[in-house]
């Protein structure tokens, strides 16, 4: 009998930093942020700590942009080891995937879906881009049973958050409002071997390292978040992964205010 408790969805960042800076990130990789890229040892311990507890219908190698990291193709080979009943996708970018003329087969090999991100409609991004999805298509071509969805990631971009004085600040919101409108409600993270409820939690504390954020106190609930560690017993577990909104969604906005963001080949403050 499988006793692992279904989730709709588990994510882990292969690479924290990005080559694109899209405003309003709900990872914060616009900003930049500091954080080593883990290794096949880091994640393999991570896994090993869930892989029996947990079921997630999707697993996702995301970051940030994975593609940064130079084991990615071994990333991809230990995640469908360990999550092998899991759809298994990977979200990129795509600028770096002319450099890995060996994924497409890992691709095909370990079931693994190829999800491109467009980030933009400006015109230097989209001249780019363009490059990129030829590629995926001469793949589509080339590798019969090969799965690539392009996403169309800028359409429904919202804020995530305000900026005063360069610095982004959050929003006083009512939990249960927040949640409703949420993008990110099923986009469980595994960071430092912990479950986090979403990406704004789980790398808020290298956002705030790197922007000195310390000194607002409106980001405190952000702070006082404790994410599950494997000690956790199966009640707490199956209570984090039931329960909706939760007080820290209430530094998240409530309504979905549409934000068309500059040229994401441009790094900019916010």
């Amino acid at each position: 009998m499988d006793e692992r408790l279904p989730l709709p969805a588990l994510e882990y960042h292969v690479a924290h930093g990005c080559n694109l800076s899209c405003q309003q990130c709900s990872h914060y990789s616009n900003f930049h942020v500091a954080g080593k890229l883990p290794t096949i040892e880091d994640a393999e311990a991570d896994y090993a700590k869930w892989s029996h507890r947990l079921k997630p219908r999707r697993f996702a190698l995301l970051g940030g942009e994975p593609l940064l990291n130079p084991q990615i193709i071994q990333h991809i080979r230990l995640a469908r080891q360990y999550w092998s009943d899991s759809n298994l996708m990977l979200v990129t970018n795509g600028f770096f995937l002319h450099r890995l003329p060996e994924l497409p087969a890992v691709l095909v090999d370990t079931k693994c879906r190829l999800e491109v991100s467009q980030h933009g409609t400006h015109d230097d991004y989209v001249k780019r881009f363009r490059e990129v999805k030829r590629l995926v298509w001469k793949w589509r071509e080339q590798h019969p049973g090969i799965q690539i969805k392009i996403r169309q990631s800028h359409r429904g971009w919202m804020r995530q958050y305000k900026v005063e004085n360069g610095k982004p600040m959050p929003f006083d919101s009512k939990p249960d409002a927040a949640f409703k409108v949420c993008m990110q409600k099923t986009c469980t993270q595994l960071h430092r071997g912990m479950l986090w409820k979403c990406p704004a939690l789980a790398y808020f504390a290298q956002l705030e390292a790197k922007l000195n954020l310390r000194d607002l106190p409106q980001w405190q609930l952000f702070r006082d978040y404790k994410a599950i560690t494997p000690a956790a017993t199966d009640d707490e577990l199956r209570t984090f992964i039931e329960t909706k909104a939760i007080p820290q969604c209430g530094l998240c906005p409530s309504k979905r205010t549409a934000f068309v963001h500059p040229n994401p080949l441009q790094r900019t403050a916010e």
